[in-house]
């Protein structure tokens, strides 16, 4: 389902959690955008500020079969979002993996 006019584009998107949910902060020329998979929906929100898009208006929600789900693949997002938003070729990541990176403890 979506409520867009015209197409979103997204100058840049990180992602800030690996699953459950997998999520992402995008800017776009205009503002942000905060995209969310959990519990088998995706929903992709709009703001002046990330702030604003976190709690903003769902601008795009795609359901999955499994119910369960929160796990979503970079690729997969930009196919399923293909018609809503222009998404760049890569994604940069919070974390490795949206792991931390190990901590070295001295023995």
């Amino acid at each position: 389902m979506s409520i867009m006019s015209s197409m979103v584009k997204i100058i840049e998107i990180r992602r800030t959690c690996f699953a459950c949910p997998a999520q992402w902060e995008g800017k776009t020329e205009s503002g942000y955008v905060y995209i969310k998979f959990r519990w088998g929906t995706l929903s992709v929100r709009a703001g002046s500020t990330i702030k604003d898009a976190v709690a903003g208006p769902t601008i795009f929600e795609w359901h999955d079969d499994d119910e369960y789900g929160g796990f979503l693949e970079y690729d997969e997002l930009r196919k399923i979002t293909a018609e809503v938003l222009d998404l760049p070729d890569v994604e940069f990541a919070e974390e490795p993996y949206g792991f931390p990176p190990p901590r070295l403890e001295p023995t």
